[in-house]
């Protein structure tokens, strides 16, 4: 529904057996788009932590598996706290910043 952001950013997903390592490949305002070691389920219900590449680390307290294919998942985002939300769609609204051909 919302456009995606192409993105190389490290997280970890809590589920209710663990934590796993893993990529976050594309994020809007609404979910992401994440590879993993771990297979998840689809309907299931994960915590994220990822690290964007300036400042802290942001928090999604509740997200939901949407689809899986392989190693790769997408989340719906559920709950997060407001002020992530606000770095969320600054994040999402920044321009991708291309070199200039020389």
């Amino acid at each position: 529904m919302d456009v995606r952001k192409v993105a190389s950013f490290n997280t970890i997903v809590a589920d209710k057996v663990g934590l796993v390592r893993g990529q976050v490949t594309n994020i809007s305002r609404r979910g992401c788009e994440l590879s993993l070691t771990k297979l998840l389920r689809r309907d299931q219900y994960i915590t994220l932590k990822v690290y964007l590449d300036e400042g802290p680390a942001m928090q999604i307290d509740l997200g939901k598996v949407r689809w899986v294919e392989e190693e790769r998942a997408g989340v719906e985002f559920l709950r997060l706290s407001q002020q992530h939300k606000l770095g969320l769609s600054r994040l999402c609204a920044e321009q991708v910043k291309l070199p200039l051909e020389a």
